[in-house]
């Protein structure tokens, strides 16, 4: 039996940029079973999808607290969910090109949400010292083993400073954006890079599906940032917006089609889709200001 979670956490303003212009865009309906970081749960509440005015980008009400949150982060596995391929053999070719130009030997290489290390390895391969930071106690072991060094939160860190620092779909997690921009800004060494892949808001499915978009259908997801609210980051220049693709194999068409049928058929129709027919991810590079 799922256990049943209190999803009460609303906002009264935008948690990303915090303007009091946000409207209701309407319901989200989660597949079944619903799976917070590979714990199934029950959520009491309907989740909403809502918009900012001010920013552009978009949040859900009724999510759980975060305390209650970073608890089923640590105790799942969350890498369970996702595929274990090689990491430049499951990211499209523009962001292995991308790291690749800023994965440099020598470079010290700071991953948040790290998983098992996939990303991590492909830059400790090119010469760069590895560290990376997650919730989940499970994945310590496996990251030590494979010579990267972890941590739990950003606080862990101490004073040490990086020249590159990750977060490849993490943002869309945050409950405080401001407070990890802040962060970030703080552990780069001068003319560091912060590299982000995340859901993009803007696209064309997620404009015209809205709350059936399939990345906005898991609890964990709650924060949809814009490129409006990144052109506003004060200590952040964007320096590449890069349309693309969460895995290489949602660029075929075949293998999307096939499995979309699949999940509709295993689901009941209860699942939001699959990643639409164009670009429904960016690859953003910020430098430091």
């Amino acid at each position: 039996m799922p256990i049943s979670f209190p999803n009460e956490l609303r906002y009264a303003v935008c948690p990303l940029c915090g303007a009091s212009t946000i409207v209701k865009i309407g319901v989200i309906s989660y597949g079944q079973p619903v799976l917070f970081s590979s714990v199934e749960v029950r959520v009491e509440r309907v989740p909403e999808l809502w918009k900012c005015n001010g920013c552009g980008s978009a949040f859900v009400q009724n999510v759980l607290p975060e305390e209650l949150a970073r608890k089923l982060y640590a105790e799942g596995d969350s890498t369970s969910r996702w595929s274990t391929a090689v990491f430049e053999c499951h990211k499209p070719h523009e962001i292995i090109a991308e790291l690749s130009r800023l994965c440099q030997n020598g470079r010290q290489h700071l991953d948040v949400g790290c998983g098992e290390g996939n990303l991590l390895d492909f830059s400790r391969e090119r010469g760069c010292i590895t560290t990376g930071i997650d919730y989940s106690i499970t994945t310590k072991e496996r990251l030590e083993l494979k010579g990267h060094t972890w941590f739990s939160s950003f606080e862990q860190l101490g004073a040490k400073e990086f020249d590159i620092i990750t977060a490849f779909d993490v943002i869309e997690h945050l409950y405080e954006m401001r407070r990890f921009f802040d962060e970030c800004y703080r552990r780069l060494k001068p003319g560091g890079r912060l590299v982000l892949l995340t859901g993009d808001i803007d696209c064309q499915s997620s404009r015209s599906t809205q709350t059936r978009w399939w990345y906005v259908g898991y609890p964990e997801h709650i924060a949809f940032p814009s490129r409006k609210f990144f052109e506003g980051l004060s200590n952040f220049k964007i320096e590449r917006w890069i349309p693309t693709y969460a895995s290489v194999a949602y660029q075929f068409p075949f293998y999307r089609k096939v499995l979309s049928c699949m999940k509709r058929i295993v689901t009941m129709k209860k699942y939001n889709g699959m990643p639409s027919w164009s670009p429904d991810h960016v690859l953003i590079v910020l430098a430091k200001e």
